[in-house]
């Protein structure tokens, strides 16, 4: 699996698609774009870190405006921000995130698979809340590989997705040893 991963990576480096991210601007541009794009007050209150998500309705409309569809430099803001709490969230907010982990990499599929081939970090992190949001919703891994497969565009996202989605398969299969269902111990 290493060998994967490495090799998406550098595939992806070779051929990225040019997006820029958040993370690739320097302090001043940061500092810029924050004054000059209309950013939603508690968007910035989250990434100064005036305010934290929790478990309520003001974090759900937050979430909810981090992901939805944005380009440019409010996109850049956003994923960073979405990614920070990825990153950080733990109980009931990790609970909460796994599903907007989800709505993000499904509606930004070549921007978030192109940062997650270069940053394995964030990529575990949604791997883990994305296998967790599968394993207690109706949605099977087979649908959510085929929505991906159908959404991937860019041949760094193609080829990192593979890498992307067999950590999903790994933690789920991980998740079923861990909770087995009633089924499953009849079967024993």
């Amino acid at each position: 699996m290493l060998f994967g991963i490495l090799l998406a990576f550098c595939s992806c480096i070779s051929h990225a698609e040019e997006y820029q991210y958040w993370d690739d601007l320097d302090e001043n541009s940061k500092s810029e774009i924050i004054k000059s794009v209309d950013v939603d007050k508690n968007i910035v209150k989250l990434y100064l870190h005036e305010i934290k998500l929790s478990d309520n309705d003001m974090s759900a409309t937050i979430m909810d405006t981090l992901c939805s569809s944005t380009d440019g430099n409010k996109r850049k803001l956003h994923f960073y921000v979405l990614n920070e709490n990825v990153n950080m969230a733990d109980g009931a907010v990790a609970e909460m995130l796994g599903g907007y982990c989800v709505k993000y990499v499904n509606e930004n599929t070549d921007y978030a698979l192109e940062y997650f081939s270069k940053h394995q970090d964030v990529s575990n992190n949604y791997m883990d809340m994305i296998a967790s949001e599968l394993y207690l919703s109706d949605t099977n891994f087979n649908q959510y590989e085929q929505l991906l497969f159908h959404s991937a565009k860019s041949k760094c996202a193609k080829e990192y997705l593979p890498v992307f989605l067999k950590g999903i398969e790994r933690i789920l299969a991980k998740l079923d040893k861990e909770h087995p269902t009633t089924d499953d111990t009849l079967n024993q």
